[in-house]
């Protein structure tokens, strides 16, 4: 802004509003989650406060909220350290996976990237915030079935009981794809083991701005899954089966 204003996109998170129990809508206030939890998503929230001071100081400001961004839907290329990567990794290594019907929300990055450029390049889109997710979540036991139907050993058992196992697998197999991850287990049944948001999100503004694009959030179904597995296992990641 000291020579010549730029309009100033910023990457945020759908999770700065993770607690609340509400329809979220894409100009709702900060302030209704002023406890946010966990340092990545308080780093966000901060820094959407910043963006909003800029933006009224005159600077032309636009936020993107997106949710898990997940691998390519058609090549599979993803970043293997994220938290569902190395679930689905830890799983298969443990050959057992919790019994869990928690909807798992995941864009891929395909869709994450096209929406965001898009978007980012419309005049009008300057001073709207945008959530980018998934209106088709997967619940978790169905992307541990596409596993299983893959060859893979993946017992479903109850979370206590699968909490346990992974604890006892991790003496002797401290590698475990799970084992950086492991504090972020409870001890109790938490009914979900994938991070996220609970709460109806709404996507006016995304619906809105890209009406007859094309660009559309695919389903999570069995061929993306498959593209996942393969990506993670040319990568030597997991065993081939």
């Amino acid at each position: 802004c000291k020579n010549q204003v730029k309009p100033l996109h910023f990457i945020s998170t759908i999770s700065v509003f993770a607690g609340t129990n509400q329809i979220i809508l894409e100009d709702e206030s900060l302030e209704i989650n002023r406890s946010p939890v966990g340092g990545y998503t308080q780093s966000k929230w901060v820094a959407e406060k910043i963006v909003a001071l800029a933006g009224d100081r005159g600077i032309p400001v636009t936020i993107h909220r997106p949710g898990r961004i997940s691998g390519h839907s058609q090549t599979g290329a993803c970043n293997p350290d994220d938290h569902t990567y190395r679930l689905i990794r830890g799983c298969i290594q443990l050959g057992s996976a919790p019994l869990d019907d928690s909807l798992v929300n995941l864009i891929p990055v395909d869709y994450t990237v096209r929406a965001i450029v898009y978007l980012s390049s419309q005049p009008e889109s300057l001073g709207k915030t945008f959530h980018l997710f998934n209106p088709q979540p997967t619940p978790w036991n169905e992307i541990a079935e596409s596993i299983i139907s893959l060859g893979y050993s993946g017992e479903q058992v109850d979370y206590q009981q699968w909490r346990e196992r992974l604890l006892s697998a991790l003496e002797t197999f401290p590698d475990n794809a799970l084992a950086p991850l492991i504090a972020t287990f409870a001890k109790q049944d938490t009914g979900n083991t994938e991070e996220g948001i609970e709460q109806q999100l709404a996507a006016d503004n995304t619906n809105s701005g890209l009406k007859e694009t094309g660009i559309v959030c695919p389903q999570i179904d069995q061929q993306i899954i498959n593209a996942y597995i393969t990506s993670m296992v040319n990568q030597g990641l997991i065993e081939a089966n």
